[in-house]
C-alpha cells in the first residue's frame, strides 16, 4: 500500500508540473505576441487574435492535463483517508466506508471523476480568463494607437476589419461573444476547491465518468 501510494504521489506531481508548463507557455505567448504587436504599426491587429485562437488551445490541452491530476489527487484522497487515517483512527470514516472496492475498480477499469468540459472550465476559472482579458484589452490598445489615435468611432470601428476578407461588424460580434461567453463559462463553473472537495463523497455511490 505504502507503494501504490508513493507512486500516485509521483504521478500526481507529473501532472501537476505538466500543468504548470501548459499554464508557463500560455503566458509567454501573451507577453511575446503583446511586446511584437504593439513594438511596430505595420504588425496587423490580428495577430493577437490568432494569439486568443492559440491560448484557446492551450486551454484543450491543460483541461485533458487537469483531468488526469484531478483523477490522482482523488486516489491519493481515497488512500490516505482510508487507509491512513484508519491506521491512525482505528477505524476507517464512515464516508468512505466502500474504499478498498472503489479504489480496487479504478485500478482496474481507471475512470475520470469530470467531464473533459468541465475541466477546461475549471481551468479557464483559475488562469485563462485573465489571459483572454489581458489579450483583448491590448487588442483594443492597438487598434486606438497604430498608425494613430483615430479622429471618429467610424474609423475606429472601420479598423476592426481583416483586409477586405472579414468586415468590421462580424469581428467586433465575435470578438464580444468569445469574450461574454468565455466569461460566463467560467463564472459559473465550481471553483478548483469545490472541484476538489471530496469529503462528502461516498465510495459506495460514485459515478465517474469516462
Amino acid at each position: 500500500m505504502v507503494h501504490l501510494y508513493r507512486g500516485e504521489m509521483n504521478r500526481l506531481t507529473v501532472w501537476r508540473q505538466r500543468l504548470d508548463v501548459t499554464s508557463n507557455w500560455a503566458i509567454l505567448l501573451s507577453v511575446g505576441l503583446t511586446t511584437f504587436t504593439l513594438g511596430s504599426p505595420q504588425v496587423p491587429h490580428y495577430t493577437l487574435l490568432l494569439g486568443l485562437a492559440l491560448v484557446g488551445i492551450s486551454i484543450v490541452l491543460e483541461g485533458r492535463r487537469y483531468r488526469h491530476l484531478h483523477h490522482s489527487k482523488w486516489r491519493a484522497y481515497v488512500m490516505e483517508c482510508g487507509y491512513f487515517a484508519e491506521l491512525l483512527r482505528g477505524q476507517a470514516p464512515e464516508h468512505l466506508a466502500g474504499w478498498r472496492e472503489a479504489l480496487a475498480e479504478d485500478l482496474r477499469r481507471p475512470r475520470y471523476r469530470l467531464p473533459a468540459f468541465t475541466c477546461m472550465r475549471a481551468r479557464l476559472r483559475r488562469n485563462y480568463l485573465l489571459l483572454f482579458y489581458f489579450i483583448t484589452a491590448v487588442w483594443v490598445t492597438k487598434l486606438y494607437i497604430h498608425p494613430a489615435g483615430p479622429s471618429s468611432l467610424e474609423e475606429f470601428l472601420s479598423r476592426l476589419a481583416v483586409g477586405s476578407l472579414v468586415p468590421w461588424w462580424f469581428v467586433a460580434v465575435t470578438a464580444v461573444g468569445f469574450v461574454v461567453t468565455a466569461t460566463a463559462l467560467a463564472v459559473t463553473c465550481p471553483t478548483n476547491e469545490e472541484l476538489e472537495d471530496w469529503s462528502a463523497d461516498s465510495c459506495r455511490q460514485t459515478s465517474p465518468s469516462r
